[in-house]
C-alpha cells in the first residue's frame, strides 16, 4: 500500500453476553486494521482503531466494502492484535 495509508474494515456487529446482536451503528468509528503500508511500526494488522467519519475512501474488494484511510486520519488504536488494551 502506499505510504501511511491503512485498509481497514468496519467492526459493525456486536453481540452480547447474552446472545443478542446489536444493530450496525450508522456513525460507526470502529475499525478492524487489515493491511498496513511498508514501514509502518505504530500500527499493525489486527488492531481495532477509532477512526474519523468521512476521511477515507471507500473500496469494494472480494464482495466487501473495505475503507483506505491516512493514518493521520486514525483517533486512536483501541487495541492491538492480542486483544490487550492499548491505553492499560
Amino acid at each position: 500500500m502506499k505510504n501511511d495509508y491503512l485498509l481497514i474494515e468496519d467492526i459493525v456487529e456486536q453481540k452480547t453476553n447474552s446472545g443478542l446482536w446489536i444493530p450496525p451503528d450508522p456513525k460507526n468509528r470502529k475499525a478492524k486494521v487489515l493491511e498496513i503500508a511498508d514501514g509502518e511500526e505504530d500500527i499493525e494488522v489486527g488492531d481495532v482503531v477509532l477512526k474519523g467519519i468521512g476521511k477515507g475512501t471507500s473500496v469494494r474488494i472480494d464482495g466487501k466494502w473495505l475503507e483506505a484511510i491516512h493514518k493521520n486520519n486514525l483517533l486512536a488504536v483501541l487495541k492491538n492484535r492480542m486483544g490487550d488494551d492499548k491505553n492499560n
